[in-house]
């Protein structure tokens, strides 16, 4: 027997010992202003590794809410500083996605130079999620302060609850502008007139991370692996991240 023949023959005892991988099956919840992009992670982790990500998008109050509700909600992705403060759900790790972008989409039809000219008197309607708990919403509010403009826009705003709710009020018209985050505004890039970015310094930093909670899951530690690769990687930056 060629010593080659011999190596295949203990490798085949040897898986044979170890038995086959097994898939797994978890559920992944994340806010929905990055549904496009964690969708895209999740099927290109599935095809790879044979494991199953169940999805489940909302507002993030909702989500963590979901997720203190159900041991089957393993990840859980979305603003850093809104999963640190859960410290009940105990991430046992962070993983990175990006940085998000506050950008201000507007319907077709119109323009806007500059993040400024949300104020502009053409401008009638603005859409922005929950200034209370949603990263975008609360990224808006802090723009049109540290910018000077909330007595002139807030009187113009129409709250919503998600970033997704706003990007489609923009498409259909309902509103002439929103806050919205930039992985939203280049999924509907077809559907919108365009976007302008916020300048970072008007809002505070927004890193999106997702948390694995305990106990350990082979298909959770699987994901996080797949994030620090190229072709994630190659994902989040496409979609603005």
């Amino acid at each position: 027997m060629s010593v080659w023949t011999k190596a295949a023959v203990v490798g085949a005892a040897m898986m044979s010992w170890a038995g086959p991988v097994v898939a797994e099956e978890i559920t992944l919840a994340a806010g929905a202003g990055y549904r496009r992009p964690i969708a895209e992670l999740a099927t290109a982790y599935e095809k790879q590794s044979g494991d199953k990500l169940l999805q489940v998008y909302g507002h993030m109050g909702q989500v963590l809410a979901q997720a203190r509700e159900s041991s089957q909600i393993v990840l859980v992705c979305g603003d850093k500083a809104v999963l640190e403060k859960a410290k009940d759900l105990g991430f046992a790790q962070i993983a990175p996605l990006g940085i998000g972008r506050l950008v201000i989409a507007y319907r077709k039809g119109l323009a806007l130079a500059k993040p400024e000219d949300v104020s502009a008197p053409e401008v009638k309607r603005i859409g922005i999620p929950d200034q209370a708990s949603a990263v975008y919403g609360k990224a808006g509010r802090q723009f049109l302060e540290r910018s000077g403009l909330a007595a002139t826009v807030d009187p113009r705003l129409v709250p919503v609850a998600t970033v997704p709710q706003v990007t489609s009020y923009v498409a259909s018209g309902e509103v002439d502008a929103g806050f919205i985050n930039a992985t939203d505004a280049i999924g509907a890039a077809g559907n919108i007139g365009g976007y302008v970015a916020v300048d970072s310094k008007l809002y505070d930093p927004v890193e999106i991370v997702c948390g694995v909670r305990p106990p350990a899951a082979k298909a959770a530690d699987g994901f996080v692996q797949f994030l620090g690769t190229e072709q994630a990687r190659t994902i989040l930056q496409r979609h603005g991240l």
